[in-house]
């Protein structure tokens, strides 16, 4: 198991540089929250179609790109953290819309990818 955390580490590394880019540039051209919404929502594609397409991949690849990389990509803490922060201003339909996009997109794209039942 310890083997596989120096992949971990640096597809983290890569995920988190990914998330703060993300952020920044898309703080500069529209909402704060397009940012996490972006970065959760590309998470999630990326994690789902790596699940679907690769069910077989070393330990190593997966360690490093869904662990590591998608782990650090997506963030629950910040989404949670804007959808209360968007409360206590008040904007309550805007917390709202934060919290359906991210939940409804992200799990949609589950569906979509991965199927329905079996």
């Amino acid at each position: 198991m310890i083997s596989y955390l120096p992949y971990v580490f640096i597809g983290g590394g890569i995920g988190a540089s990914l998330r703060f880019s993300l952020s920044f540039f898309l703080s500069q051209v529209t909402r704060p929250w397009m940012g996490t919404l972006v970065a959760n929502i590309l998470g999630c594609l990326i994690f789902f179609l790596f699940h679907r397409l690769i069910t077989h991949a070393p330990k190593e690849l997966s360690s490093f790109l869904l662990t590591g990389m998608m782990g650090s990509l997506t963030t629950f803490s910040t989404f949670a953290f804007e959808v209360v922060s968007y409360i206590k201003m008040g904007r309550y339909w805007e917390a709202l819309m934060i919290l359906a996009l991210n939940l409804i997109l992200g799990f949609g794209l589950g569906v979509v990818i991965l199927g329905g039942s079996k």
